[in-house]
């Protein structure tokens, strides 16, 4: 029943015990639809609340400044607390640092966006499904600064715990994104989306890249000819096509590894004890301003002013919280991942144990989607060197004494093969079988050159001194 009819109900209400009823049940109608009303708002409450925690999670260090400078700029219930004393170097004064801030503000104001930062806003602005939406975002952090997948589309697609379903919808809506070429496994695969985009599906330059891969980077093309019924000349024009699509599609954009890198996590040891702790590097020390908590108290009068202030003090909380849950969540899953990884701590990189992101999901108790986003360009500092969060998950290989390997320690052990080679002799893919074989590591050879490839190890023609 609406609010008019409710009304009149209400002014006939003694005339009669039926219409006295009909207004009892307008009047339980209308507290139903209150309660539904105040059900919808703090859910989305409680939706814009989640969302300003993933905006932090996912956020880097730096960016997470941004953010907080962006909030200070325009809350004027928000106030920077100084930067503990530190016991090396005094504290900066507050002008200098506001200084600081400034012209990294100006800085990111100024410069291109990253790769990561551009496929995210298309994904925000194409009306997705929310699942597709989210399984996308949950992807585009395993692209790397080319474009391109770093694990297999397969793996990450377990890894985050995605249907085959919601797996091909998140992948087609990355790989709809412009730059074309984007969401893909290799650079073959890249050129082969950027034909597609173009409309050419079937002509000769496509035949080359589905068919004839390996003739092509080699400029076998007479065999390729030969295979194909056409003359050598028309696979060279071919060929010169493919040379005109984009190898790096990534590039343009602002590379991360461009920045000086601060560890988020830092790790000690004292013999077999691991200790833990967050950095805080470039994260500012945020508080509710006692001054303008002050002036709602004595406006009072005012109502328009006391609901903006209360606005601004409540969207204050909602930052300052999110951003010590985000901190928190990362301590937890550092703590989590040193104690899973503590041979690696203690021995090195090489005895990298397995360990899936769903694992640890379920030792936190969180989803597998929020340490994706968790591990999002993060870093931990320990004596063995700087390492990104996402280096401590790789898959299992077995081994020929029935145990277990993680393929990053595979590769770790592969570059340590490697350097200690002799210039003169390099080892070739197939010596490093048999070397990981005699250590009872199993491997074809194409999987040693795929680790050679991804460690940017050349061949052992390339590395002979």
């Amino acid at each position: 029943m609406s609010c008019h009819k409710a009304d009149e109900v209400h002014s006939r209400s003694a005339q009669s015990l039926l219409l006295s009823s009909e207004h009892k049940s307008a009047k339980n109608e209308l507290v139903s639809s209150a309660g539904m009303i105040q059900g919808t708002r703090q859910n989305m409450a409680a939706g814009a609340t989640m969302q300003l925690f993933m905006r932090a999670l996912q956020a880097t260090n730096a960016e997470l400044n941004e953010i907080a400078t962006q909030a200070l700029t325009s809350n004027p219930a928000l106030e920077e607390l100084p930067a503990p004393p530190s016991d090396d170097l005094p504290s900066p004064p507050l002008n200098h640092e506001a200084t600081r801030r400034h012209d990294i503000m100006l800085e990111h104001l100024t410069e291109s966006p990253t790769l990561s930062a551009h496929l995210e806003e298309q994904i925000r602005s194409s009306a997705l499904p929310p699942r597709t939406e989210a399984a996308a975002l949950a992807l585009i952090p395993y692209l790397n600064e080319h474009g391109f997948f770093t694990e297999p589309p397969a793996a990450i697609a377990r890894e985050l715990q995605l249907t085959e379903t919601q797996f091909k919808r998140a992948l087609q809506a990355i790989q709809d994104l412009e730059p074309a070429g984007v969401g893909a496994e290799n650079l073959r695969e890249s050129l082969i989306l950027q034909l597609r985009r173009k409309g050419e599906h079937g002509g000769l330059p496509m035949q080359l890249l589905l068919r004839f891969w390996d003739e092509l980077v080699r400029h076998r093309y007479a065999e390729a000819a030969k295979a194909l019924d056409v003359e050598e000349e028309a696979v060279a024009i071919a060929a010169r096509r493919i040379a005109r699509l984009n190898p790096d599609p990534g590039s343009g954009f602002a590379k991360a590894e461009l920045h000086v890198i601060t560890p988020d996590i830092l790790v000690s040891r004292d013999g077999n004890e691991l200790t833990v702790t967050l950095t805080g590097e470039n994260i500012p020390r945020l508080a509710l301003s006692s001054e303008y908590r002050e002036m709602m108290a004595e406006r009072a009068d005012n109502p328009e002013l006391r609901r903006y202030l209360s606005k601004c003090f409540r969207d204050g909380r909602e930052l300052i919280r999110a951003i010590a849950d985000r901190q928190q969540t990362i301590l937890n899953i550092a703590q989590v991942i040193v104690e899973q990884q503590k041979a690696f701590f203690i021995k090195g990189p090489e005895h990298l144990t397995p360990l899936k992101m769903e694992e640890l999901a379920t030792a936190i108790g969180v989803s597998t989607s929020t340490i994706s986003r968790a591990v999002r360009g993060k870093f931990l500092k320990c004596e063995h060197g700087v390492f990104e969060l996402r280096r401590f998950f790789s898959s299992a290989i077995g081994s020929a004494n029935e145990t277990t390997i993680s393929a990053a320690a595979v590769q770790a052990r592969i570059r340590t093969l490697i350097a200690e080679e002799s210039s003169q002799s390099p080892l070739s893919d197939a010596a490093i079988v048999r070397r990981l074989a005699d250590e009872g590591i199993q491997l074809a050879r194409r999987t040693v050159a795929k680790y050679r490839e991804q460690l940017k190890i050349l061949p052992a023609a390339q590395r002979r001194n």
